[in-house]
């Protein structure tokens, strides 16, 4: 399912506000913010002229859901067990945050 929204677009697995990475880490063990969280999987495109997704698997059905995300921010209310439970998740484009963060 796709619904994870990546405005990251600086990153090597996001296409077109997709993310390829097969799975993602959000960081922010002690986040009380969305701005104590980072998406830990986020690697900078250096190739900006060329498409983000040389060299990753970025078929459609590879797209990462809410289901392949592994959370550390564990004071979020879509945390259970350290996996998301959001039916829906977007990341920031200016800090690789998730802007689906909710505080308990």
């Amino acid at each position: 399912m796709k619904n994870l929204r990546c405005n990251a677009e600086k990153c090597v697995y996001n296409k077109n506000r997709e993310c390829y990475a097969g799975k993602i880490n959000v960081d922010g063990d002690t986040a009380t913010t969305v701005a104590d969280t980072y998406c830990a999987t986020f690697r900078e495109n250096e190739a900006p002229s060329f498409s983000s997704n040389a060299g990753h698997c970025c078929h459609e059905e590879h797209a990462v859901g809410t289901a392949q995300i592994k959370c550390e921010a564990v004071n979020c209310v879509y945390n259970e067990q350290k996996l998301c439970h959001a039916p829906a998740v977007q990341i920031n484009d200016m800090d690789a945050s998730c802007d689906t963060f909710k505080a308990r």
